[in-house]
């Protein structure tokens, strides 16, 4: 995701790795989610599982039979955040993204506290983990990329599959400030959408795009997509 900046020309590039951090296990009754194996996937492309979605958007993961992988039916998404290399505002931000993206899906994004864990890339099932590091604490911070996301699995023998955590972490070097136009609160929303369960999209006009060219809301395909993660949740 790239995003131009305006007046001094700076283009900084917004450029999202989504990370998919799977566990396969057998799902049983009497399942103990610390058994669950941590591996951390990075997709060969940024756009979402190919020939996934529809007109404007893409999935993330999808089971062996193509429907895409997301949180259980009407789940409430539990969010910590840490504050360590935060910008100023970070909470009202935070909640103002959650609160977007509360408003147009069943799914319900709440911020539950926050922490000291910095476990970014090691998620098991639990709270969605959400912060701010540099490319020496996340690697796959280095270079031209404002943050990464995804979430964590439960697969079982059919190829199916449901999310049961996640992470969020921002570039916390990201350009701020009116002459960079970086709206720092769609990043978080676009890692968000992430978490969900949508990969990225070739259509220039949505959130969910990998090149931004200063969209901020959400358009038609990120929408649609939501819709189809619920279908696929609830359905």
């Amino acid at each position: 995701m790239t995003e131009r900046g305006a007046g001094s020309g700076l283009v900084a590039t917004l450029l999202v790795v989504a990370l998919v951090i799977g566990g396969a296990v057998w799902l049983s009754p009497t399942l103990d989610l610390g058994d669950v194996r941590d591996t951390v996937v990075r997709h060969d492309s940024l756009d979402g599982v190919p020939g996934s979605g529809g007109d404007g958007y893409t999935f993330m993961s999808t089971s062996s039979s193509g429907a895409p992988l997301t949180w259980a039916c009407e789940e409430r998404i539990e969010i910590l955040v840490n504050p360590e290399g935060a910008p100023e505002g970070y909470a009202e931000l935070v909640a103002s993204a959650t609160h977007r993206l509360d408003e147009v899906s069943s799914f319900t994004v709440e911020v539950v506290g926050e922490t000291d864990e910095r476990d970014f890339l090691d998620r098991r099932a639990g709270p969605v983990l959400l912060g701010w590091a540099d490319e020496d604490e996340v690697p796959a911070l280095a270079g031209p990329v404002a943050g990464v996301g995804g979430a964590s699995y439960l697969s079982g023998p059919g190829g199916g599959g449901r999310a049961v955590g996640g992470m969020v972490v921002v570039d916390r070097e990201l350009p701020r400030g009116w002459w960079a136009g970086v709206d720092e609160e769609s990043v978080v929303l676009h890692e968000l959408l992430h978490v969900l369960g949508l990969g990225h999209t070739d259509d220039p006009d949505q959130l969910m795009a990998a090149e931004s060219n200063g969209q901020t809301g959400l358009g038609d395909g990120d929408l649609a997509g939501i819709a189809a993660l619920e279908d696929a949740a609830c359905g």
